[in-house]
């Protein structure tokens, strides 16, 4: 379709890419809504339910600040180790006083030996003399045998410390380690090791220290135990065990596929590259290069991995969706989503289902006795059979969300003539956390991306027409110029808004297209949601080398991170950070050069969902936030696993994120902060897209 633009457009284009795709269309250009969406008003910003007290605000965040765990970001510091430098410098010190002592003691000899020489002419003053240098040096001959002591303990202390974490480290990066089942079982350890530690630290600061005030003041709850007084600044505290999310990890985690080579290109599990969305068929697992650690997201690797549970279980919820969605297209909603329009059956799901059933199924007679339906005029194997059965019993469940192809999918730029027929929000009537700012400048720490994310999310709000409130199908991008002329660029990704294949770009859609996206894709062949952003740059005045940071939470942390690893996107601009909140990101190879911080909550079951582990690198850090805060956590839908993937509480969290100094959240604020221009004189410009498709 052609491009159309605004005759009125400000900013030139540099070599644009043409979003000329299939049935994509591009309706007009953005323009600056900077004045619009962040013009501070009169008064407080309003605050969301539950987040109302600063108080309580500042106390949740301090608590996220004094639990956060970190790992990567710092270069060794995913190891275990025990620093002996501290014992080696104490030691050494030692031993030089013990020489300085020893030489003082030297000196004293001769002394002593002429003080009781004079004293035989009889003079009382020379006697006591004497006596006295003799109790000197026996004081000092004692002091040098306590501290060449010391000094001894701490070389046998040194050495046992070493000697430790030799075996540990031995013990722990050996087949123990790396076995499936400590695999399972280590995130419901961890938590449970942190359970401990958070009890310890409440009842501390809540001073209960008889049984009388256990019982007084240590009360259950529907998700662990309230301690009162024990949060930060006399907050409750809430003691929670392992939960869903743990139990999810571990699961998602388990190798079920012997890794195998892929040939030619990396292909992620799920669809294929292409048109996004759908109409391709999708490879099985066994299709799949894994990188190390089980991470799919990035180039082909030479030594595949096993795949995990997690990563089988995303591709068959894809192919699944996808065939539910192609049927659907081709035969009304009815017939079989294995077959396509001329009744040839694909196989996709019989590839991906076939051996995990084959490994499972013999094991049970009367499993293999149940499944004797025919085909062909055979009888079926069992893993013929579970294939088969499996798409018909979930067609009640799954057949209403089935990924369809777009008929019609229109990008349009919000101008300031259009902004309130697309419901922008100025800033006034935005909420945020009491006590929380952003002043809609492009922030450079996490907290200001934090709350950058929460007032993209907020910026589309009230009902359309039908009464109904409207979807955020939006992607906002920011430019920020300093007063030399340098300008950098801030894309915020926000996350799902529809839990169906949706007329918007933030649904379960997107949610595919962002988990299969190919490294190697055209800028033109990106997820939707990509796309967008990519237009939107190029509106506010993006060049060729240009430096952007990236931002997202939930489905926009793997947009961000999709961007990040997209070969065509790094050669074109100067990724420099990518910070999520809430995101699965864990498969996605990002090349060192880009700092990289994932932010998750430790009750949030949604980073657990891609089956990998997330990376540990100097470049590449996660930070594991717990915000205890009773009142917002309680209100709906607790700790679940959904309620902690809120992003108000990702705000929250920000906030101690930032305050903890820590070596990897200094750096990566401090890449953050170099990328973006800043501070007086800094102009920020907002761009913002709205995207919608017709099936």
């Amino acid at each position: 379709m052609p491009v159309a633009e605004d005759a009125g457009a400000s900013s030139p284009r540099d070599i644009a890419v043409s979003m000329e795709h299939g049935v994509t269309e591009v309706h007009g250009r953005a323009e600056d809504l900077q004045s619009e969406l962040f013009t501070p008003g009169s008064g407080e910003r309003p605050a969301p339910d539950g987040y109302g007290e600063p108080e309580g605000v500042v106390a949740a965040a301090e608590g996220a600040r004094t639990s956060m765990e970190v790992s990567g970001g710092v270069p060794g510091g995913g190891a275990f180790s025990v620093n002996t430098d501290v014992i080696s410098g104490i030691e050494g010190s030692l031993t030089g006083v013990a020489e300085t002592v020893g030489g003082a003691l030297a000196g004293l000899v001769p002394v002593t030996a002429e003080l009781h020489l004079w004293s035989l002419t009889g003079q009382p003053s020379l006697a006591g003399a004497g006596a006295l240098a003799d109790l000197v040096s026996r004081d000092l001959l004692g002091q040098m045998a306590g501290l060449e002591a010391s000094a001894a303990r701490l070389v046998l202390a040194r050495q046992n410390y070493e000697t430790v974490e030799r075996a540990l480290t031995s013990l722990l990066a050996g087949p123990v380690w790396g076995s499936p089942l400590y695999g399972v079982t280590r995130p419901l350890a961890r938590d449970c090791g942190r359970t401990l530690e958070d009890l310890d630290v409440a009842l501390a600061r809540a001073g209960i220290d008889s049984p009388h005030e256990f019982l007084e003041r240590v009360q259950p709850w529907q998700y662990g135990l309230i301690i009162r007084g024990g949060g930060p600044r006399g907050t409750d505290a809430l003691i929670r065990g392992p939960g869903l999310d743990d139990l999810m990890e571990g699961l998602l985690k388990y190798p079920v596929v012997p890794g195998r080579s892929a040939s030619g290109s990396h292909t992620a599990p799920g669809v294929s590259a292409g048109t996004p969305g759908a109409g391709a068929d999708v490879p099985g697992p066994g299709a799949v290069a894994a990188e190390p650690d089980g991470r799919t997201g990035g180039a082909a690797s030479s030594a595949p991995r096993p795949l995990t549970l997690g990563q089988h279980a995303r591709a068959l919820a894809v192919g699944l969706l996808t065939a539910y969605g192609r049927s659907e297209k081709t035969t009304g909603g009815a017939g079989d989503p294995l077959r396509d329009a001329a009744g040839e059956e694909p196989g996709v799901l019989e590839a991906m289902l076939a051996p995990a059933a084959a490994a499972v199924l013999p094991a049970s007679l009367a499993g293999i006795a149940w499944y004797t339906p025919y085909r062909n005029g055979r009888r079926l194997t069992p893993a013929e059979a579970f294939d088969r059965g499996v798409p018909a019993a979930l067609r009640p469940a799954l057949g209403p969300r089935a990924l369809r192809e777009a008929r019609r999918e229109v990008f349009t730029g919000v101008t300031r003539a259009n902004a309130a027929r697309h419901h922008m929000t100025g800033m006034p009537e935005r909420p945020l956390p009491a006590g929380v700012r952003h002043a809609g400048a492009v922030p450079t720490s996490i907290a200001g991306t934090a709350a950058a994310l929460k007032d993209a999310k907020n910026i589309v709000s009230g009902a359309g027409p039908d009464g109904a409130q409207v979807e955020n199908s939006t992607v906002m991008v920011q430019k920020a110029t300093d007063g030399n002329g340098r300008s950098a660029y801030s894309v915020v990704l926000t996350g799902t808004e529809k839990w169906k294949d949706g007329p918007g770009v933030h649904d379960l859609k997107g949610i595919g297209q962002g988990i299969t996206a190919q490294p190697d894709a055209a800028l033109t062949e990106l997820p939707q949601a990509q796309r967008m952003a990519v237009q939107a740059l190029q509106d506010a005045g993006i060049r060729p080398g240009d430096t952007v940071v990236l931002t997202g939470h939930s489905l926009g942390g793997i947009d961000a991170a999709g961007l990040a690893a997209n070969r065509a996107f790094r050669e074109r601009y100067d990724v420099a950070a990518v910070t999520t909140f809430g995101s699965p990101v864990g498969d996605f190879e990002i090349p060192e050069g880009t700092s990289v911080m994932a932010v998750e909550h430790v009750d949030d079951v949604v980073p657990t969902l891609d089956g990998v582990p997330n990376p540990d690198a100097g470049h590449r850090s996660t930070v594991r936030v717990n915000t205890p805060y009773h009142d917002a956590l309680a209100l709906k839908q607790g700790f679940s696993g959904i309620g902690a993937h809120e992003m108000y509480v990702y705000t929250v969290g920000a906030q101690g994120i930032t305050d903890s100094r820590h070596p990897a959240v200094v750096a990566h604020e401090r890449l953050l902060a170099d990328a973006v221009p800043h501070g007086p004189g800094t102009r920020t410009e907002t761009y913002v897209y709205e995207g919608r498709e017709e099936h």
